[in-house]
């Protein structure tokens, strides 16, 4: 392997990165001791402004540490909340579902306000009555809360439905609630905590971080570095599963847009053709040593779970480095008053909103698809729980418009482009939660956010449609219909 070209592979742990594109960026940064600075927790790195987040947010790198000193609480946890079988993690989890989904563990993770989930386990007293809840979010926790309550519980019984996961809500902490404070990363208390209550062996995956965690500092034999010059030089990112079951495409896209910025496309079988251009880097990924699917100048990232959840992380960062911009900026959610604006047109459950001549939903979507010169990027505001095949409208849209198209629930990352052509669904609530405020609801937070993104969009000028599904089920059934119809 030369100093300039990221050949061959690299590997450490059981993890490694295969194949790379050409740059001149690895030796440059070796030379400044960069690896060594980065493992280190230097958080002078991102420059001044950034110095203070990046001294907190640093933590990833050991947060495996801490996460040893939990498993005596979580067996502890265990025999007391025994019968508590339906877990759920109320808060951000991308990293936790990840987990969960990788090994097979039945979790719930309510990470958006769409109502529909909290309202069927609301409904369902004796599912309430079984869940523990694993609390990342204070609005939901008081949701949660008064549904005990008015079970008839007692605050004492109804405390012991909740582990809090950071600052305790004073009735939660009045009622004896389990509170364990977390740190950041993918192997904080955040994510072991919940993956843990689903029955996943969490001792594992802290020992796959631990074995892979020396090679950070490494000039050679370290695939995070080469895993992060490489997204360092990249325009766009395209992340391939290789069929090994390893889920952690939607926590890496994350990862990346939130750290660089960038479009992320993630496709779902490595059977599934994705339209790339030549500005696009190619990383197929999963849990094993074999580097299937490396396409020209494309890279294949295997290894243990564990080692996924530094390397990925540490390569964002070094990338950001590279790059001169601080991956650890926060973005609050944008809320926009969601007036009721009449449709174009309505045809069956989906009201169309556009700009364009369209009478009918296929045509919509194929004056869409005419507009987009760089990616689609479709956001869904509705419960993946509850239609998750709607996902299958991406790949469905990508071959009919023979651009990239990537695909999101909830709203669009505010640190993503804003370029491109944008299709944003929305759907009709039935049975609304109420919410964290005086007369607000989860709907009407959800109705607000996508009325935020579209504001945002129409600023940049970018092309967007809107549908609205009056009846979700009818709806997405349409829409895949439509784009099936174009994909022909």
């Amino acid at each position: 392997m030369t100093d300039d070209l990221l050949a061959g592979v690299e590997a450490a742990a059981g993890f490694a990165v295969h194949g790379g594109p050409a740059t001149a960026s690895r030796r440059e940064l070796v030379a400044r001791g960069v690896p060594g600075l980065l493992a280190g927790k230097d958080p002078t790195l991102w420059g001044p402004a950034a110095e203070d987040r990046a001294r907190a947010r640093l933590n990833f790198l050991d947060a495996y540490r801490c996460g040893s000193e939990l498993l005596p609480l979580i067996a502890e946890l265990h025999e007391e909340l025994g019968d508590l079988d339906n877990v759920v993690l109320a808060g951000p989890g991308r990293a936790a579902a990840a987990v969960a989904r990788t090994l097979g563990r039945p979790l719930t993770v309510l990470d958006e306000p769409d109502p529909h989930p909290v309202r069927a386990l609301l409904d369902d007293p004796g599912r309430l009555r079984r869940t523990v809840v694993l609390l990342a979010d204070d609005h939901l926790g008081s949701i949660f809360w008064q549904a005990y309550r008015d079970l008839g519980l007692t605050a004492a019984e109804a405390g012991r439905h909740f582990v809090v996961l950071g600052e305790p809500l004073p009735e939660l902490e009045a009622a004896g609630a389990v509170t364990v404070p977390t740190g950041t990363g993918a192997l904080s208390a955040a994510t072991l905590l919940p993956a843990a209550f689903a029955g996943v062996d969490i001792a594992e995956l802290i020992d796959e971080a631990e074995l892979f965690a020396p090679s950070l500092a490494g000039d050679q034999d370290n695939p995070a570095l080469a895993l992060g010059v490489a997204l360092a030089a990249a325009d766009r990112v395209t992340l391939v599963p290789d069929g090994s079951g390893l889920e952690v495409g939607e926590w890496v896209a994350d990862l990346i847009t939130s750290g660089l910025g960038l479009p992320v496309v993630v496709a779902e079988s490595p059977r599934d053709p994705e339209p790339a251009g030549g500005d696009t880097l190619t990383i197929t990924f999963g849990g094993s040593m074999s580097p299937l699917g490396v396409t020209s100048g494309g890279l294949s990232v295997h290894g243990p779970l564990g080692a996924h959840f530094l390397a990925w992380p540490y390569a964002v960062a070094l990338a950001a480095h590279v790059r001169g911009v601080d991956p650890f900026r926060e973005f609050p959610a944008a809320t926009a008053d969601p007036a009721p604006v009449p449709p174009s047109f309505v045809e069956g459950a989906v009201e169309i909103f556009t700009t364009g001549v369209a009478t009918d939903l296929t045509a919509a979507l194929r004056e869409l698809l005419a507009s987009v010169d760089d990616q689609l990027h479709i956001q869904a505001f509705l419960d993946p729980g509850e239609h998750p095949e709607l996902a299958r409208l991406r790949p469905l849209l990508a071959a009919a418009g023979r651009r990239p198209a990537g695909f999101g629930w909830g709203r669009y990352h505010p640190a993503g482009p804003r370029h491109g052509a944008f299709l944003q669904i929305t759907g009709a609530v039935t049975g609304d939660v109420p919410g964290p405020g005086p007369d607000q609801t989860l709907g009407g937070l959800q109705a607000a956010r996508a009325a935020g993104d579209r504001q945002a969009l129409a600023r940049g000028g970018c092309p967007l449609l809107r549908v609205h599904l009056t009846d979700r089920t009818e709806g997405v059934r349409q829409l895949l219909n439509a784009a099936d119809i174009l994909r022909h």
